[in-house]
């Protein structure tokens, strides 16, 4: 109790023919995604993950686009 993590992560449960899994886990000012598979349904998995930061710069573009709020 009271101690600060230097680390976490977590993982979706992975159940019956789901074929993919996304985590987002935001703590200590970052943010960490986890991707689990299964490797029949989805066997190249890096592709998505290459997609995440490309997808986040655009998410973060438009925030910065949007009217500043003080308070």
């Amino acid at each position: 109790c009271g101690s600060t993590l230097r680390q976490t992560m977590f993982w979706v449960p992975a159940s019956g023919d789901i074929g993919v899994g996304v985590s987002i886990l935001s703590y200590g000012g970052g943010v960490q995604f986890g991707l689990i598979t299964d490797k029949h349904l989805c066997p190249h998995p890096q592709e998505i993950i290459d997609r995440f930061e490309p997808e986040f710069e655009k998410l973060l573009l438009v925030t910065m686009m949007l009217p500043w709020v003080d308070g």
